[in-house]
C-alpha cells in the first residue's frame, strides 16, 4: 500500500471521527444551555414582563387590563393621568368573570383558589410552580381556598386583589419589583416576575368572621 492510499485510509477514519465528536460537543453545549435554566436570569424577567405589557396595552380580544400598584397614584400634581413604566404596573388576563360587584379592601380578609409559576423556560414552557393552593385543573366547587389578609401579601397581589369581584379567575403577571424584587425566596430566584392564576372565593371586612370551606 503506497503513501497516497495509506492518507486515504487514514482521512476516512479521521474525518468521520471528527464529525462524530463534533456531534458530541455540539449535544453536550446544547444539554449545557438547557440545565442553565436561570442564566440572565433578570434581563429574562424583565424583557419577559415587556412582552406581556405590549399584549396587554393592545388588548386585542377585550380581556386584559394593566392596573397600576396600588402604591402609586395615576396622576399627577396637576391632576392629569401620569405614565409609569412597565414594571409599576400588573397585568391581568380574565379567564373567567365572576359574579361579584365589590371587591376587597386593604384592611380585609380573602379567600383564594391560587397557583403561582415563574416565566416560562426550556425545561418548563408553561412555567415552574413554585405554590399553589390546588392540585391539577381547578375545580372551585371543591377546592379549599387559602386565607390572606389583602395587605399582607406582595404589593401585586394586593393590588389584584382591590379590584377583583367574587368568582373572578385572573391570569395575574407582576413584574419582580412588585413581588420579591431582589430578594431569594425558596425556589424563587431574585429578580423574578411571578404569575399567577387567582380565583377570587370571597372577603371579609376587619372584624367578620372568615368561615371554613
Amino acid at each position: 500500500m503506497n503513501v497516497k492510499e495509506l492518507l486515504h485510509k487514514a482521512l476516512s477514519i479521521i474525518l468521520p471521527l471528527g464529525m462524530m465528536m463534533g456531534g458530541l460537543c455540539l449535544t453536550s453545549c446544547e444539554e449545557t444551555a438547557e440545565v442553565d435554566e436561570f442564566a440572565n436570569w433578570k434581563a429574562r424577567n424583565t424583557e419577559f414582563i415587556d412582552s406581556i405589557a405590549a399584549i396587554a396595552k393592545a388588548n386585542t380580544d377585550g380581556k386584559w387590563m394593566r392596573i397600576l400598584s396600588f402604591k402609586l397614584n395615576d396622576t399627577d400634581i396637576n391632576g392629569n393621568p401620569a405614565e409609569f413604566d412597565n414594571e409599576d404596573y400588573i397585568y391581568c388576563q380574565v379567564l373567567e368573570k365572576g359574579t361579584g360587584s365589590a371587591s376587597p379592601k386593604f384592611t380585609d380578609t380573602v379567600q383564594v383558589n391560587y397557583r403561582g409559576r415563574l416565566i416560562p423556560t426550556l425545561s418548563f414552557p408553561e412555567g415552574k410552580v413554585f405554590d399553589q393552593s390546588y392540585k391539577g385543573a381547578l375545580n372551585p366547587a371543591t377546592a379549599v381556598p387559602s386565607k390572606f389578609s389583602v395587605g399582607g401579601v406582595i404589593v401585586g397581589w394586593s393590588t389584584a386583589l382591590q379590584k377583583m369581584t367574587t368568582g373572578d379567575l385572573w391570569r395575574v403577571y407582576i413584574p419582580a419589583d412588585l413581588a420579591y424584587g431582589s430578594s431569594k425566596q425558596t425556589d424563587i430566584p431574585a429578580y423574578s416576575a411571578l404569575i399567577f392564576d387567582m380565583n377570587l372565593v370571597g372577603f371579609y371586612p376587619i372584624g367578620t368572621p372568615v368561615p371554613d370551606l
